[in-house]
């Protein structure tokens, strides 16, 4: 499966598979050239540099037309030579003419239906195309001449392409706690020692569509207003027919994996899911895990302190084998900077799973480390019925 580094203010930085673009000379200076960075009214903001050895799609408009193309989805690629990225076949600045831009990526998966207003991603399958599903801020009113466009970003360094992402991003991680116990009523000390054999995802949406709309008529870089959900969560429209109930082999992790106490473990993805609403006693997740216990007894020395021995038996006195706990994915904590009820556009959303035989709990502490530099936490504690 081919990933990619995604760009975006506080965006992570992932593993590429990379193709190679031809590399295509300038002209001239009047040559229409991008500028692949992150700009908010005019200002160079820090983030992920789209990756040179991509291409990403194009649209433009001349002032004045209801929908002709001046540049009608041409692959924008990185020309090394002159530290440029620019089209295939040149384009020209045209006289005394304001252009708009629109640019989007992939252009090989998942292409959206592009006007001047609207752009619509329609049956964009999630599980079939894990792909960082891209669109950049419309370019309004840009001319070779800096002095033509409001928020004052040059255009002859290149068309300012500020890429925001359609989707959504998630990332399961399960963390061994504490893994040892002392009574010191009975003067024993206990040990778990627990594998994780399979983490399942289930009663996800991963196919729908998504309308995006201009927000504005200024110029400069305008952004476009994302769909929203009756609770105003930025979701998809979602194909709510392949809803899958018990299983999904995109979102499943089998590997057997012993955990070793406070250290982390990232058991699934990152991966690139359809932005969605949670619902309680749907969208859940499942662990299967097996816990062996074991037991060591203090005993009295000549002073009468208590003394363990060196170390625990070989044997568990105790073995729970392949013990499935499931919760919801929806993290409802009463308190709405807290809880986590929607995986929205742009977003990475992080759950930590903490596992806690020794207090007889399954710990939640789910995080959203949202692109648009948003974080959320909270806890919930599931009782394992051990």
């Amino acid at each position: 499966m081919k990933r990619f580094i995604v760009l975006a203010a506080m965006a992570a930085t992932l593993a590429i598979s990379c193709t190679k673009s031809e590399l295509v000379p300038v002209a001239n200076d009047n040559t229409i050239s991008f500028l692949a960075a992150n700009y908010v009214n005019g200002t160079k903001v820090t983030g992920s540099e789209f990756p040179k050895t991509e291409v990403f799609g194009a649209y433009a408009w001349t002032a004045g037309t209801s929908g002709d193309y001046f540049i009608n989805n041409e692959t924008v690629s990185y020309n090394e030579t002159h530290d440029v990225w620019t089209t295939t076949t040149p384009y020209y600045w045209p006289k005394n003419q304001a252009v708009d831009f629109f640019c989007y990526y992939p252009v090989n998966t998942g292409v959206p239906a592009v006007q001047q207003n609207k752009i619509t991603y329609s049956d964009i399958d999630f599980t079939a195309n894990q792909t960082d599903f891209m669109y950049a801020d419309k370019a309004v009113g840009y001319t070779d001449n800096a002095n033509q466009v409001e928020d004052g970003v040059s255009a002859r360094g290149g068309v300012p392409t500020f890429f925001r992402h359609a989707g959504a991003q998630v990332k399961i991680n399960v963390i061994l706690g504490e893994n040892e116990k002392e009574d010191a009523v009975s003067h024993t000390k206990t040990k778990w020692e627990v594998s994780l054999s399979q983490v399942v995802l289930s009663g996800l949406y991963t196919k729908g569509s998504c309308v995006l709309t201009l927000s504005g008529t200024d110029h400069g870089i305008i952004p476009w207003t994302k769909p929203e959900d009756t609770d105003g969560y930025k979701v998809w429209n979602a194909d709510k027919t392949i809803t899958n109930d018990t299983d999904n082999t995109l979102y499943k992790d089998v590997q057997l994996r012993n955990l070793v106490p406070n250290q982390g473990q990232t058991v699934i993805g990152p991966f690139y899911a359809l932005p969605q609403t949670l619902v309680a006693d749907q969208q859940k997740i499942s662990l299967k895990v097996t816990i062996k216990a074991y037991r060591m007894t203090a005993t009295q020395d000549a002073n009468n302190d208590w003394v363990y021995p060196e170390n625990y038996p070989s044997d568990p006195y105790l073995t729970q084998s392949d013990k499935v706990f499931s919760a919801d994915l929806l993290i409802d904590s009463g308190d709405a900077n807290t809880s986590v009820f929607a995986w929205q556009m742009n977003q990475f959303v992080t759950y930590n799973i903490t596992l806690g035989p020794a207090g007889q709990q399954i710990t939640f502490d789910p995080a959203v480390d949202a692109w648009e530099a948003k974080t959320y936490g909270t806890n919930i504690d599931i009782s394992l019925g051990m």
